[in-house]
């Protein structure tokens, strides 16, 4: 028997779907406060609807501070599911997809929603309340524990149709590169990344001006385009040090596959060093644009097909499929990505192919290979300067 576990949208085949791609859902330390209560999710869309529901700078500075990030990049209007937890919650026990009163509480009221999750413990606050925190590899250990922990919660939703990518602050950074954890070869967790930096001298990371920057940019835009400008923010740190005194230590995090900052010679304000995801180069889905594209293609291709299931298709004498029923259903799924995607230029073209010669009669099973060819990304630039005379 065939099962439907999201809403759909009807009449959509060879239309435009919106799918709220830049929706983001944050997940933090936070405390008790008015008519909020921690454990809470909620929906807000500016700083006006957070003091509605009671969350204020009196008795929740750490959040406050993060989501005023958030609405200065992403700007007033912008949806963000928000939760805040007790400081009895490390960053690890908000990943974990067992802990009914972790993210996953979020990512359930949001109901597939949420694109792109972040995660972020307020160290102090989580050292009082439980135990001091262990610096294990140049961060938080727990934070190491939150990454691993969320290849289990990232493939339960991915199972379950409703993909998002996660970013988690690396806090209490010890301010030696060199000892951060190499995720650039042999890692295989392309759904989440990890941020080190933040816009205050400290042991937190700036989650919050990230999922700013990804509400305010399509899926295919790297968080760190330079196009796009500058960061909102006007000081940039690495743990306690400036970013301006560990210059060098920046690509270093880079090279490691941390999101970290930037800056250019010539070019004013910061940036991010690009959207690396923890695992190797080599995967296809290394980078948070990567992973945004071929998430909101998954949604689209199950929109589609799922209106498929238990349906009545024509097959040939010898039980294989109706040529020209397969060219018609992949035209479909093909009209909806380029209507929605590359019309857009979030991808450079899109396939489609449903092998006729499978035997559906046999197996009731149905082979679909839908293919995305990405946009590209000059990354590294390479300039050939030099004089020429004419007269030669």
């Amino acid at each position: 028997m065939g099962s439907v576990n999201i809403t759909l949208a009807n009449g959509q085949l060879g239309a435009t779907l919106q799918t709220n791609d830049g929706i983001a859902g944050l997940v933090i330390t936070g405390n008790t406060e008015g008519d909020y209560t921690v454990g809470t999710p909620i929906l807000v869309t500016s700083m006006a609807s957070v003091a509605a529901a009671g969350i204020t700078d009196t008795l929740n500075s750490f959040a406050i501070r993060q989501l005023q990030e958030y609405y200065n990049q992403a700007g007033a209007g912008a949806q963000l599911y928000l939760m805040l937890v007790p400081a009895t919650m490390t960053i690890a026990d908000m990943a974990d997809n067992a802990n009914p009163d972790g993210a996953k509480k979020l990512l359930d009221y949001a109901d597939g929603k949420v694109k792109v999750l972040g995660l972020l413990s307020d160290d102090i606050a989580v050292a009082a309340a439980t135990e001091p925190i262990v610096i294990t590899n140049g961060i938080n250990e727990d934070v190491y524990t939150a990454e691993a922990n969320m290849v289990v919660m990232a493939a339960a939703y991915f199972a379950a149709h409703k993909p998002f990518r996660a970013i988690i602050g690396g806090t209490s950074f010890s301010g030696v590169a060199a000892e951060l954890n190499d995720y650039s070869t042999g890692t295989t967790n392309n759904r989440t990344a990890i941020l080190i930096g933040d816009t205050k001298s400290g042991v937190g990371a700036c989650v919050g001006l990230a999922l700013g920057v990804v509400a305010s940019i399509p899926v295919q835009r790297k968080i760190s385009r330079v196009r796009t400008g500058p960061l909102t923010n006007t000081a940039a740190f690495l743990g306690t040090e400036s970013v301006e005194a560990l210059a060098e230590s920046l690509p270093v995090i880079a090279q490691k596959s941390f999101i970290t900052f930037i800056t250019y010679a010539n070019t004013s304000g910061y940036f991010f060093s690009g959207d690396p995801m923890c695992t190797a180069t080599t995967d296809d889905y290394s980078m948070l644009a990567r992973g945004r594209i071929i998430d909101k293609a998954h949604v689209l291709a199950y929109t589609t097909f799922v209106q498929v299931i238990d349906d009545e298709i024509p097959v040939n004498a010898d039980g294989t499929l109706d040529a020209g029923f397969c060219k018609w259903l992949s035209q479909q799924i093909v009209n909806l990505v380029n209507n929605t995607m590359t019309s857009n230029k979030e991808i450079s073209s899109v396939n489609c192919f449903i092998n006729p010669e499978q035997n559906i009669l046999s197996t009731n099973e149905l082979n679909v290979v839908l293919s995305i060819v990405p946009v590209g990304y000059a990354t590294n630039i390479e300039i050939s300067l030099g004089f020429s005379n004419p007269a030669n």
